[in-house]
């Protein structure tokens, strides 16, 4: 079902059953071909995804679900929309990938898959349309508390990115979304003069300074650790957003150690640790 082809043709059928009222279940014999896709796979996919569906007298009507495709002229997004409604009804094997970060996901995902996700878009740009799809899709495969706090944290990042552009004068690269792996949220540079990298981890709090908080894994604490250039952006967005710039030396004052055969995995530390 993830095919560019199927996906294209499915629009043009769309819009060919909200002008033609008497068309049935037998489409896929009225036609060889319809558009560059297999009338039956057409249908198929059309009624697996709820975009059409049969009324009371029997014939194919355009659903709720499928006008927000007709409605969107931009072949694009419209195809965003589909892949998205695809992975709702249908939740691949693959999907996991999608909580890894789109270049992640880029590496492994089926063939046809990522000609989908291409043609879409996905992989272009960082507009606010793009990254709420890629965080959106990715909760469906995700069960931990963090997706509550998802949206919370690219809004910090959204502030980090803003404060290194005015910072560097350079426009910095926003990892998080590209990998969930590398342990750190933004590459930027160490000022306007120096172009060698500076990774960023970004912690936002939607509490005063004084009872924010932040968690910290130990792989995050590995990278930073074991970076030459890192340092953490703490955001606390009450009563409105400030920034913390917290070293890695200041961080590793608060580090757990282990003992005997216990492994620490995570540590809560509080940004008034930091005034």
């Amino acid at each position: 079902m993830f095919s560019v082809g199927v996906l294209y043709s499915v629009q043009e059928f769309l819009n060919f059953v909200q002008k033609t009222p008497d068309i049935d279940l037998n489409f896929p014999e009225l036609f060889n071909s319809f558009s560059v896709a297999s009338p039956k796979a057409i249908l198929e996919v059309s009624q697996k995804c709820e975009w059409v569906r049969l009324n009371v007298s029997g014939h194919l009507e355009v659903t709720e679900r499928g006008q927000i495709i007709v409605e969107n002229k931009e072949p694009e997004v419209a195809l965003r929309i589909q892949i998205g409604h695809l992975l709702e009804s249908s939740i691949p094997s693959w999907i996991p990938l999608l909580s890894r970060g789109r270049s992640e996901a880029g590496k492994y995902l089926p063939k046809d898959v990522l000609q989908c996700f291409r043609e879409a878009g996905l992989f272009e740009g960082i507009s606010d349309e793009i990254i709420a799809w890629w965080d959106r899709y990715s909760k469906i495969s995700r069960k931990t508390s963090k997706d509550n706090n998802l949206e919370l944290g690219r809004r910090g990042e959204k502030f980090s990115l803003d404060y290194e552009r005015n910072r560097t004068k350079r426009e910095p690269i926003w990892q998080s979304i590209e990998s969930n792996l590398s342990g750190f949220d933004i590459l930027s540079t160490i000022d306007d003069k120096n172009t060698t990298h500076l990774r960023i981890e970004v912690k936002t709090s939607n509490s005063l300074i004084s009872v924010a908080t932040f968690f910290l894994s130990k792989n995050e604490w590995d990278v930073a650790s074991t970076s030459e250039n890192y340092i953490f952006h703490l955001w606390s967005l009450q009563p409105k957003p400030n920034l913390q710039l917290v070293t890695v030396k200041d961080v590793e004052k608060h580090i757990p150690k282990n003992h005997g055969e216990g492994i620490w995995e995570k540590v809560s530390i509080p940004f008034a640790a930091f005034i």
